[in-house]
């Protein structure tokens, strides 16, 4: 897979969940995070994929470094993470920077630390709960194939469907895609 370029949008470590807004093209701040929840990863998107809930396609930069909100990096794909949140596809690539020669090594998820996968794994389970039981699932991780096929997938749903308005979108694809929803 070639490299991507990554918008990040939260930095590693971040109690403050920022969101891109497509429509006003800034970064707006979501939501302070409950109690000691922390970012595990810097987590951005990639502007021309649209995934299955109408946002951009996420991505979880595995890093021992903090990137700042608003900046953007070359990143590798290694595999992703098939995600439910609120009852739509979710979906988050897992890529470490490309830039970074000290993880030149890494090229899939085997090559990473597996406990770093288990709090990722955590924290997407449960920082959402205090909104209510079951609002987002994890379905577990994918290899780079896996990834690959998702982000050609949503590549394409950005080039039909990026400039409609998110609600009527996810109305749409629940419609003609069913599969992909809760």
């Amino acid at each position: 897979m070639k490299n991507i370029e990554v918008n990040i949008e939260i930095s590693k470590d971040s109690k403050i969940k920022y969101e891109y807004d497509r429509k006003s093209g800034k970064i707006k701040v979501d939501r302070i995070l409950r109690g000691d929840f922390k970012y595990p990863a810097n987590y951005g998107y990639i502007s021309e994929a649209l995934d299955w809930d109408g946002d951009e396609l996420d991505v979880l930069v595995y890093s021992s470094e903090t990137f700042m909100p608003g900046t953007s990096l070359e990143a590798r794909v290694i595999g992703a993470m098939q995600m439910i949140d609120s009852g739509e596809t979710d979906t988050k690539l897992i890529a470490v920077h490309a830039d970074d020669y000290r993880l030149d090594h890494i090229k899939s998820l085997a090559d990473i630390d597996q406990m770093w996968l288990v709090s990722v794994r955590n924290f997407f389970s449960t920082y959402k709960e205090f909104k209510g039981k079951n609002v987002t699932e994890v379905k577990g991780f994918k290899d780079i194939e896996w990834a690959q096929k998702e982000y050609e997938e949503c590549v394409e749903l950005m080039e039909k469907y990026g400039k409609m308005d998110k609600d009527e979108f996810v109305a749409k694809m629940k419609v003609e895609h069913p599969d992909k929803y809760v």
